[in-house]
């Protein structure tokens, strides 16, 4: 399941740098640089989330 939210996650972030690199002429490096950092982030914070929920006693 996490694969699947950063998955979704990545996908709204390459539309939105698609849209930033038509308007404002982002270039490909920028993109590429953006869309990683984005992803890394975003993983490590669904990470914890799933720690967090894992470490939390069910009762």
């Amino acid at each position: 399941m996490k694969h699947v939210i950063l998955g979704i996650c990545v996908f709204v972030y390459a539309v939105l740098l698609d849209y930033l690199k038509y308007n404002y002429g982002l270039n490909l490096i920028g993109n590429v640089l953006i869309l990683s950092v984005l992803t890394g982030v975003t993983y490590k914070i669904i990470e914890k989330i799933y720690e967090n929920r894992a470490a939390t006693p069910k009762g």
